[in-house]
């Protein structure tokens, strides 16, 4: 049985069995099942793992880039905004920006360790 899910991106059919599917976030190694549909970001934020959003969200920024490890596939498709963003910073073909990718399938991905110093307020590893 197939499933009708609707994001920002449209509709979008999915398979019964991936209607709570799971992203995996490394190197947290925690796991968590969401609904179809749910942001990267709000995925980690259900598993209680802060991503930093600078824009508040927007894809107007690449703070909440992640790694996608596997399962590219299961996410919705890259809109203008966040493809311009990753094209300007060079990681189009390895990152998606959390707060715009939705998950209809699992997913692993890896998040920045993200350090403060003295010489610079907050840096991405």
């Amino acid at each position: 049985m197939y499933w009708l899910c609707y994001s920002v991106r449209g509709f979008r059919a999915i398979d019964e069995s991936q209607a709570m599917p799971t992203v995996r976030i490394l190197p947290d190694g925690l796991t968590v099942q969401i609904k179809a549909g749910t942001s990267l970001l709000a995925s980690a934020s259900a598993g209680g793992v802060e991503l930093m959003h600078s824009c508040g969200g927007i894809g107007a920024c690449t703070s909440c880039r992640v790694l996608i490890l596997s399962g590219q596939d299961h996410l919705s498709v890259i809109g203008t905004a966040e493809h311009e963003q990753l094209r300007e910073s060079g990681i189009l073909d390895t990152h998606r920006l959390a707060c715009q990718a939705m998950v209809f399938g699992n997913v692993v991905l890896e998040r920045p360790l993200w350090r403060s110093s003295p010489d610079s307020p907050v840096t991405g590893d």
